[in-house]
């Protein structure tokens, strides 16, 4: 129990600033036109790339966990199959007994509802810690 008390708080302090983030909306961000906003890219797993259609919707989003949470992937679908976006930052890990719409995978958490539904948090490093871990 003490191990994990002590885990729980050097994880906690490696965040400085936490706030809500979600995907991208394709129906009102750049994705519309088929370019990716800042500071997300194109998934190295994506099956295509992003095209500006007006079909596109969201299908779903990802939080990775490799210990603690290490990005995020959006998923949509449009007229030609699906692509996929990621943003590698530090993502606080769902609470599954609050946060109904994520659901625990082998890989992480899967939320499958709308945009709105699946928001996230994201934590800002600070220069020192970014360091120590060798993070970009």
């Amino acid at each position: 129990m003490r191990s994990i008390i002590l885990t729980f708080l050097a994880l906690f302090s490696l965040i400085v600033h936490a706030s809500t983030a979600f995907c991208p909306d394709p129906k009102t961000s750049s994705l519309q036109w088929g370019e990716i906003p800042a500071p997300w890219k194109i998934s190295p797993f994506s099956p295509n790339t992003v095209q500006g259609d007006e079909k596109t919707r969201f299908v779903n989003a990802q939080i990775l966990v490799a210990g603690y949470g290490q990005g995020v992937v959006c998923t949509y679908r449009y007229s030609l199959g699906t692509y996929s976006i990621w943003w590698q930052t530090l993502v606080r890990i769902p609470t599954p007994s609050t946060e109904w719409n994520w659901m625990a995978t082998n890989m992480g958490y899967l939320c499958s509802n709308s945009i709105a539904d699946c928001a996230f948090s994201v934590g800002e490093v600070s220069r020192a810690r970014k360091a120590k871990l060798s993070l970009p």
